[in-house]
């Protein structure tokens, strides 16, 4: 859409009860759970887009893409580079689908009422450990390894949890409702 991604068209569109074509052809109509074809492409069409809200069709749909993509592509690398390749296509795979990834996982995030950042917390403990060891230069302690090891196991639980629940209804501080 000129001006605009094209979820500003459609929360518009919502906004007035009027769908168009396009509409329909991403979200198949009101009432309708959004399939893997759409889920995919409307994840890649939103590479960079963290702002707005993403249901949780969209966003299991699309984990589930990168995940079959990554387990695909692990086998045929040694196929294809032979045992000692260290990334390969699946690496490629990986690093190209990442920010895809975390927009998505951004925008469910916000569907539930919650920062985009948040998705990140488990990492942080882990980060931490590793910049004051590599960047610092301070010796990892085994006890602190291990708590922040536990803190961030604990924080993934939390957020896939966060993930899991269903879309804060109406609007919210992110934006509106979008069509499921």
């Amino acid at each position: 859409m000129a001006g605009g991604s094209w979820r500003e068209g459609l929360f518009t569109s919502v906004e007035s009860g009027q769908y168009s074509a396009v509409d329909h052809a991403i979200w198949r109509g009101p009432g309708r759970i959004m399939g893997f074809r759409e889920a995919v492409t409307v994840c890649i069409q939103d590479y960079y887009t963290f702002s707005g809200r993403a249901r949780r069709p969209e966003f299991w749909w699309f984990i589930l893409f990168i995940t079959a993509g990554k387990f695909l592509l692990t086998a045929v690398d040694p196929v294809i580079f032979g045992e000692d390749m260290l990334l390969g296509i699946s690496g490629l795979f990986w690093f190209l689908t990442l920010p895809a990834q975390l927009a998505v996982s951004w925008r469910r995030m916000h569907d539930t009422g919650r920062p985009g950042w948040f998705y990140l917390l488990p990492v942080i403990p882990v980060t931490s450990l590793y910049v004051n060891h590599f960047l610092m230069r301070f010796p990892i302690d085994p006890a602190h390894e291990i708590v922040l090891f536990y803190v961030s196991i604990f924080l993934t639980i939390v957020v896939l949890v966060w993930l899991v629940l269903p879309s804060q209804p109406g609007l919210n501080r992110f934006g509106p409702e979008p069509p499921p």
